[in-house]
Protein backbone atom coordinates (compact mmCIF):
# COMPACT_ATOMS: atom_id res chain seq x y z
CA UNK A 1 0.00 0.00 0.00
CA UNK A 2 2.87 2.38 0.80
CA UNK A 3 4.43 1.80 -2.63
CA UNK A 4 1.11 2.56 -4.33
CA UNK A 5 0.63 5.76 -2.29
CA UNK A 6 3.99 7.17 -3.45
CA UNK A 7 3.36 6.93 -7.18
CA UNK A 8 3.96 10.18 -9.03
CA UNK A 9 1.18 11.86 -10.95
CA UNK A 10 0.87 15.05 -12.97
CA UNK A 11 -1.67 17.82 -12.43
CA UNK A 12 -3.52 19.99 -14.92
CA UNK A 13 -5.28 23.28 -14.24
CA UNK A 14 -6.81 25.69 -16.75
CA UNK A 15 -5.92 29.30 -16.06
CA UNK A 16 -8.78 31.62 -16.97
CA UNK A 17 -8.16 34.53 -14.62
CA UNK A 18 -8.30 34.30 -10.82
CA UNK A 19 -4.54 34.32 -10.12
CA UNK A 20 -4.83 34.31 -6.31
CA UNK A 21 -7.43 31.55 -6.32
CA UNK A 22 -5.25 29.57 -8.73
CA UNK A 23 -2.28 29.93 -6.37
CA UNK A 24 -4.36 28.73 -3.41
CA UNK A 25 -5.66 25.79 -5.44
CA UNK A 26 -2.12 24.64 -6.23
CA UNK A 27 -0.56 25.44 -2.84
CA UNK A 28 -3.31 23.64 -0.93
CA UNK A 29 -3.02 20.63 -3.24
CA UNK A 30 0.76 20.57 -2.75
CA UNK A 31 0.33 20.87 1.01
CA UNK A 32 -1.66 17.65 1.28
CA UNK A 33 -0.72 15.72 -1.88
CA UNK A 34 2.63 17.15 -2.94
CA UNK A 35 4.44 13.88 -2.26
CA UNK A 36 2.62 12.29 -5.22
CA UNK A 37 3.05 15.10 -7.75
CA UNK A 38 5.67 15.28 -10.48
CA UNK A 39 4.63 18.32 -12.55
CA UNK A 40 1.90 20.95 -12.88
CA UNK A 41 0.52 21.60 -16.37
CA UNK A 42 -1.05 25.05 -16.61
CA UNK A 43 -3.01 25.90 -19.74
CA UNK A 44 -3.27 29.69 -20.04
CA UNK A 45 -6.35 30.56 -22.08
CA UNK A 46 -5.94 32.87 -25.07
CA UNK A 47 -8.77 35.06 -23.75
CA UNK A 48 -8.64 36.35 -20.17
CA UNK A 49 -11.32 38.02 -18.03
CA UNK A 50 -11.27 41.82 -18.30
CA UNK A 51 -8.06 41.63 -20.39
CA UNK A 52 -5.93 40.78 -17.34
CA UNK A 53 -3.43 38.86 -19.47
CA UNK A 54 -0.39 39.54 -17.29
CA UNK A 55 -1.90 38.37 -14.01
CA UNK A 56 -0.81 34.80 -14.73
CA UNK A 57 2.71 35.82 -13.69
CA UNK A 58 1.57 35.96 -10.07
CA UNK A 59 0.95 32.23 -10.42
CA UNK A 60 4.18 31.52 -12.31
CA UNK A 61 6.35 33.46 -9.84
CA UNK A 62 4.80 31.79 -6.79
CA UNK A 63 4.52 28.20 -8.01
CA UNK A 64 7.53 27.63 -10.29
CA UNK A 65 10.11 27.64 -7.42
CA UNK A 66 8.13 24.85 -5.72
CA UNK A 67 7.52 22.33 -8.50
CA UNK A 68 8.08 21.82 -12.23
CA UNK A 69 5.56 23.81 -14.29
CA UNK A 70 4.66 23.25 -17.95
CA UNK A 71 2.89 26.29 -19.42
CA UNK A 72 0.80 25.98 -22.56
CA UNK A 73 -0.84 28.85 -24.44
CA UNK A 74 -3.53 27.57 -26.86
CA UNK A 75 -3.81 29.43 -30.15
CA UNK A 76 -7.62 29.15 -30.09
CA UNK A 77 -10.04 30.07 -27.29
CA UNK A 78 -12.66 27.37 -26.92
CA UNK A 79 -16.09 28.96 -26.52
CA UNK A 80 -17.82 25.70 -25.50
CA UNK A 81 -19.51 25.08 -28.84
CA UNK A 82 -19.77 21.76 -30.65
CA UNK A 83 -16.44 20.48 -31.97
CA UNK A 84 -15.62 19.06 -35.39
CA UNK A 85 -14.75 15.38 -34.83
CA UNK A 86 -12.61 14.92 -37.96
CA UNK A 87 -10.68 18.13 -37.44
CA UNK A 88 -10.15 17.25 -33.78
CA UNK A 89 -8.58 13.98 -34.86
CA UNK A 90 -6.12 15.44 -37.37
CA UNK A 91 -5.37 19.00 -36.17
CA UNK A 92 -3.48 19.29 -32.86
CA UNK A 93 -3.77 23.09 -32.74
CA UNK A 94 -7.55 22.79 -32.98
CA UNK A 95 -7.59 19.85 -30.54
CA UNK A 96 -5.51 21.63 -27.89
CA UNK A 97 -8.17 24.33 -27.46
CA UNK A 98 -10.20 21.61 -25.69
CA UNK A 99 -9.79 21.97 -21.92
CA UNK A 100 -7.16 19.63 -20.44
CA UNK A 101 -6.40 17.94 -23.76
CA UNK A 102 -2.82 19.22 -24.05
CA UNK A 103 -1.90 17.75 -20.66
CA UNK A 104 -3.87 14.56 -21.32
CA UNK A 105 -1.62 13.97 -24.33
CA UNK A 106 1.68 15.36 -23.00
CA UNK A 107 1.82 14.38 -19.33
CA UNK A 108 4.57 11.87 -18.56
CA UNK A 109 3.13 10.21 -15.46
CA UNK A 110 0.66 7.33 -15.27
CA UNK A 111 -2.22 9.49 -14.09
CA UNK A 112 -3.38 13.06 -14.54
CA UNK A 113 -5.16 14.89 -11.75
CA UNK A 114 -7.43 17.59 -13.22
CA UNK A 115 -8.77 20.44 -11.15
CA UNK A 116 -10.44 23.83 -11.36
CA UNK A 117 -8.50 26.93 -10.36
CA UNK A 118 -10.82 27.86 -7.50
CA UNK A 119 -10.30 24.93 -5.13
CA UNK A 120 -9.10 24.72 -1.54
CA UNK A 121 -7.92 21.26 -0.52
CA UNK A 122 -7.80 20.13 3.11
CA UNK A 123 -7.08 16.40 2.72
CA UNK A 124 -4.92 14.13 0.52
CA UNK A 125 -7.42 13.40 -2.23
CA UNK A 126 -4.78 12.12 -4.65
CA UNK A 127 -3.34 9.71 -2.11
CA UNK A 128 -6.75 8.18 -1.50
CA UNK A 129 -7.53 7.95 -5.21
CA UNK A 130 -4.35 6.15 -6.23
CA UNK A 131 -5.14 2.73 -4.70
CA UNK A 132 -8.39 2.58 -6.73
CA UNK A 133 -6.26 2.31 -9.88
CA UNK A 134 -4.95 -1.07 -8.76
CA UNK A 135 -7.95 -2.22 -10.79
CA UNK A 136 -6.57 -1.76 -14.35
CA UNK A 137 -10.09 -1.26 -15.67
CA UNK A 138 -10.60 1.98 -13.73
CA UNK A 139 -10.47 4.91 -16.15
CA UNK A 140 -11.10 7.70 -13.67
CA UNK A 141 -11.91 8.76 -10.13
CA UNK A 142 -13.66 11.83 -8.75
CA UNK A 143 -17.05 13.33 -8.24
CA UNK A 144 -19.47 11.67 -10.66
CA UNK A 145 -22.62 13.21 -12.03
CA UNK A 146 -24.15 16.65 -12.43
CA UNK A 147 -26.83 15.48 -10.06
CA UNK A 148 -28.17 19.02 -9.56
CA UNK A 149 -29.24 18.93 -13.24
CA UNK A 150 -30.52 15.34 -13.36
CA UNK A 151 -34.07 14.17 -12.58
CA UNK A 152 -32.67 10.82 -11.43
CA UNK A 153 -31.29 12.58 -8.34
CA UNK A 154 -34.49 14.59 -7.82
CA UNK A 155 -36.49 11.36 -7.94
CA UNK A 156 -34.05 9.72 -5.50
CA UNK A 157 -33.31 6.82 -7.84
CA UNK A 158 -29.72 7.73 -8.73
CA UNK A 159 -26.65 9.61 -7.49
CA UNK A 160 -22.90 9.64 -8.10
CA UNK A 161 -22.10 6.41 -6.28
CA UNK A 162 -25.14 4.62 -7.72
CA UNK A 163 -24.97 5.47 -11.43
CA UNK A 164 -23.76 1.97 -12.37
CA UNK A 165 -26.80 0.36 -10.75
CA UNK A 166 -29.46 2.69 -12.10
CA UNK A 167 -30.04 1.53 -15.68
CA UNK A 168 -33.51 2.60 -16.88
CA UNK A 169 -35.05 1.70 -20.21
CA UNK A 170 -35.22 4.45 -22.79
CA UNK A 171 -38.93 4.92 -22.16
CA UNK A 172 -38.40 5.10 -18.38
CA UNK A 173 -35.59 7.65 -18.75
CA UNK A 174 -37.62 9.88 -21.08
CA UNK A 175 -40.67 9.73 -18.79
CA UNK A 176 -38.48 10.66 -15.82
CA UNK A 177 -37.05 13.68 -17.65
CA UNK A 178 -40.52 14.79 -18.73
CA UNK A 179 -41.67 14.76 -15.12
CA UNK A 180 -39.05 17.23 -13.85
CA UNK A 181 -38.01 20.73 -14.90
CA UNK A 182 -34.23 20.56 -15.19
CA UNK A 183 -31.86 23.15 -16.73
CA UNK A 184 -31.24 21.22 -19.99
CA UNK A 185 -34.47 19.23 -20.11
CA UNK A 186 -35.04 19.47 -23.88
CA UNK A 187 -31.42 18.68 -24.77
CA UNK A 188 -31.32 15.76 -22.33
CA UNK A 189 -34.47 14.26 -23.85
CA UNK A 190 -32.97 14.76 -27.31
CA UNK A 191 -29.90 12.77 -26.18
CA UNK A 192 -32.09 10.01 -24.76
CA UNK A 193 -34.06 9.77 -28.00
CA UNK A 194 -30.83 8.91 -29.85
CA UNK A 195 -30.55 5.81 -27.65
CA UNK A 196 -27.87 7.16 -25.31
CA UNK A 197 -29.65 6.22 -22.09
CA UNK A 198 -26.99 4.97 -19.68
CA UNK A 199 -25.26 6.76 -18.13
CA UNK A 200 -27.92 9.48 -18.02
CA UNK A 201 -27.28 12.56 -20.23
CA UNK A 202 -26.02 14.76 -17.37
CA UNK A 203 -23.69 12.10 -16.00
CA UNK A 204 -19.94 12.61 -16.22
CA UNK A 205 -16.67 12.59 -14.31
CA UNK A 206 -16.62 16.17 -13.01
CA UNK A 207 -13.49 18.03 -13.96
CA UNK A 208 -13.18 20.21 -10.88
CA UNK A 209 -11.19 17.48 -9.07
CA UNK A 210 -10.70 14.14 -10.79
CA UNK A 211 -7.96 11.73 -11.85
CA UNK A 212 -7.64 9.91 -15.17
CA UNK A 213 -5.70 6.79 -16.17
CA UNK A 214 -3.62 8.15 -19.05
CA UNK A 215 -2.87 4.83 -20.73
CA UNK A 216 -6.58 4.04 -21.03
CA UNK A 217 -7.41 7.59 -22.06
CA UNK A 218 -4.89 7.66 -24.89
CA UNK A 219 -5.78 4.17 -26.05
CA UNK A 220 -9.50 4.98 -26.37
CA UNK A 221 -9.58 8.70 -27.17
CA UNK A 222 -8.77 10.98 -30.09
CA UNK A 223 -6.38 11.28 -31.80
CA UNK A 224 -5.32 7.60 -31.49
CA UNK A 225 -8.63 6.13 -30.36
CA UNK A 226 -12.17 6.81 -31.54
CA UNK A 227 -13.74 8.32 -28.41
CA UNK A 228 -14.33 12.07 -28.23
CA UNK A 229 -12.05 14.10 -25.96
CA UNK A 230 -12.77 14.46 -22.24
CA UNK A 231 -13.22 18.23 -22.10
CA UNK A 232 -15.18 18.87 -25.29
CA UNK A 233 -18.78 19.48 -26.24
CA UNK A 234 -20.12 17.43 -29.12
CA UNK A 235 -23.39 17.36 -31.03
CA UNK A 236 -24.67 14.27 -29.22
CA UNK A 237 -23.83 15.53 -25.72
CA UNK A 238 -25.61 17.58 -23.08
CA UNK A 239 -22.50 19.19 -21.60
CA UNK A 240 -18.70 19.06 -21.42
CA UNK A 241 -17.36 15.65 -20.50
CA UNK A 242 -20.61 13.72 -20.86
CA UNK A 243 -19.76 12.27 -24.29
CA UNK A 244 -16.42 10.78 -23.30
CA UNK A 245 -17.86 9.45 -20.03
CA UNK A 246 -20.79 7.79 -21.84
CA UNK A 247 -18.48 6.13 -24.35
CA UNK A 248 -16.01 4.85 -21.74
CA UNK A 249 -18.73 3.41 -19.47
CA UNK A 250 -20.34 1.62 -22.40
CA UNK A 251 -16.98 0.18 -23.39
CA UNK A 252 -16.77 -1.50 -20.00
CA UNK A 253 -14.43 0.86 -18.15
CA UNK A 254 -15.08 1.77 -14.54
CA UNK A 255 -15.22 5.04 -12.62
CA UNK A 256 -15.04 5.45 -8.85
CA UNK A 257 -17.08 8.18 -7.16
CA UNK A 258 -15.40 10.41 -4.56
CA UNK A 259 -17.35 12.97 -2.53
CA UNK A 260 -15.61 16.26 -3.27
CA UNK A 261 -16.60 17.91 0.00
CA UNK A 262 -14.68 15.24 1.95
CA UNK A 263 -11.45 16.63 0.48
CA UNK A 264 -11.90 20.19 -0.74
CA UNK A 265 -14.13 23.22 -1.06
CA UNK A 266 -15.01 24.69 -4.45
CA UNK A 267 -15.31 28.42 -5.17
CA UNK A 268 -15.29 29.39 -1.50
CA UNK A 269 -14.12 32.95 -2.16
CA UNK A 270 -16.99 33.83 -4.48
CA UNK A 271 -20.13 34.89 -2.60
CA UNK A 272 -22.48 33.95 -5.46
CA UNK A 273 -21.27 30.45 -6.31
CA UNK A 274 -19.46 28.48 -8.99
CA UNK A 275 -18.98 28.53 -12.74
CA UNK A 276 -18.27 31.19 -15.36
CA UNK A 277 -21.50 33.08 -14.54
CA UNK A 278 -20.25 33.63 -10.99
CA UNK A 279 -17.38 35.75 -12.34
CA UNK A 280 -19.26 37.50 -15.15
CA UNK A 281 -19.38 40.83 -13.30
CA UNK A 282 -16.07 42.56 -12.70
CA UNK A 283 -16.99 43.79 -9.20
CA UNK A 284 -17.69 40.22 -8.11
CA UNK A 285 -14.53 38.96 -9.81
CA UNK A 286 -12.45 41.59 -7.98
CA UNK A 287 -14.15 40.82 -4.64
CA UNK A 288 -13.47 37.11 -5.04
CA UNK A 289 -9.82 37.78 -5.78
CA UNK A 290 -9.54 40.18 -2.83
CA UNK A 291 -10.97 37.48 -0.55
CA UNK A 292 -8.47 34.98 -1.96
CA UNK A 293 -5.54 37.36 -1.50
CA UNK A 294 -6.46 37.86 2.14
CA UNK A 295 -6.63 34.08 2.62
CA UNK A 296 -3.27 33.70 0.88
CA UNK A 297 -1.64 36.19 3.23
CA UNK A 298 -3.16 34.65 6.34
CA UNK A 299 -2.57 30.98 5.48
CA UNK A 300 0.51 30.94 3.26
CA UNK A 301 2.29 34.12 4.37
CA UNK A 302 2.60 35.52 0.85
CA UNK A 303 0.91 38.17 -1.26
CA UNK A 304 2.34 36.75 -4.52
CA UNK A 305 3.62 40.21 -5.43
CA UNK A 306 5.65 40.57 -8.63
CA UNK A 307 9.28 41.67 -8.60
CA UNK A 308 10.84 43.81 -11.34
CA UNK A 309 11.44 40.89 -13.72
CA UNK A 310 7.91 39.57 -13.47
CA UNK A 311 6.35 43.04 -13.65
CA UNK A 312 8.11 43.49 -17.00
CA UNK A 313 6.97 40.08 -18.25
CA UNK A 314 3.42 40.84 -17.14
CA UNK A 315 3.42 44.13 -19.07
CA UNK A 316 4.69 42.35 -22.19
CA UNK A 317 2.01 39.70 -21.80
CA UNK A 318 -0.67 42.37 -21.43
CA UNK A 319 0.44 44.04 -24.66
CA UNK A 320 0.61 40.75 -26.55
CA UNK A 321 -2.79 39.66 -25.25
CA UNK A 322 -4.45 42.90 -26.33
CA UNK A 323 -2.81 42.77 -29.76
CA UNK A 324 -3.98 39.16 -30.21
CA UNK A 325 -7.48 40.19 -29.19
CA UNK A 326 -7.45 43.07 -31.70
CA UNK A 327 -6.17 40.76 -34.45
CA UNK A 328 -8.82 38.13 -33.69
CA UNK A 329 -11.56 40.77 -33.80
CA UNK A 330 -10.48 42.09 -37.20
CA UNK A 331 -10.06 38.62 -38.67
CA UNK A 332 -13.61 37.83 -37.52
CA UNK A 333 -14.94 41.04 -39.09
CA UNK A 334 -13.05 40.40 -42.33
CA UNK A 335 -14.56 36.91 -42.59
CA UNK A 336 -18.05 38.33 -42.09
CA UNK A 337 -17.50 40.87 -44.87
CA UNK A 338 -16.08 38.17 -47.14
CA UNK A 339 -19.12 35.95 -46.60
CA UNK A 340 -21.48 38.85 -47.33
CA UNK A 341 -19.65 39.70 -50.56
CA UNK A 342 -19.94 36.10 -51.70
CA UNK A 343 -23.63 36.23 -50.91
Amino acid sequence: MQKQAMKKIDVCVIYYGKPYQTIISILSLLKFSGQHINKIYITVEKTQPYDKFGDVYHVIKTISPLIAVDLYYPKIFYQLGYLDYDRTKRDSTYRYQIPYQYALEKAESEYLFIMHNDMVFYRDMIGEMLPVFQDPNVAGTGSIGQCWSCPGFSAKVCHGSKFEQYVPTQAEAIALHQAYDTPRKEKDIEVLETGRVHPMPECRLNEYACMINLALYRQQTLPKGDNVCFGGNWGFTADLGTGWFHQMVNQGFRFQHFVLEDYASHSQFNPIGQGIHAYSKQDNYNLSEANALQYLKENYNTDAALDGKYKFLAKVRNVKGKLDKFETLWIHRAKKVYRRVLG
